[in-house]
């Protein structure tokens, strides 16, 4: 069974777990959110994987992620929780049961929920 870690919205802590999945460091942005004064920051991971380039882009004050893979981009807003796998992904859960999952491998897979109405 893999080891996994749960954090809270996109913590440092999370920037920090995402950065060891990937066997890379975070990188600090050369830019910041208005008014956040340099306190939190915007974090960056670079993996190479099987499918191209990943770019994890982590804004701890506003809870939210970019990724890119080649010439596709998924921006999620709103995450409550980030979930780490070693060895194997990160899954972030946003909303009532949205998820953006990212592997090793490049794989990304982004699910928002769709209620049809009944009747």
């Amino acid at each position: 069974m893999r080891a996994r870690r749960s954090f809270d919205g996109v913590s440092m802590d999370a920037v920090s777990a995402v950065a060891e999945l990937f066997g890379r460091s975070a990188e600090r942005q050369p830019f910041d959110l208005p008014g956040d004064t340099g306190a939190v920051g915007v974090w960056q991971v670079v993996h190479r994987s099987e499918s191209g380039n990943i770019r994890v882009l982590m804004w701890p004050a506003i809870d939210r992620i970019d990724v890119a893979v080649g010439p596709h981009m998924w921006v999620v807003k709103g995450i409550r929780e980030v979930e780490v796998l070693d060895g194997l992904e990160v899954v972030a859960r946003f909303g009532d049961r949205g998820v953006l999952t990212v592997s090793l491998g490049g794989q990304v897979v982004l699910t928002t929920p769709h209620d049809v109405p009944s009747g």
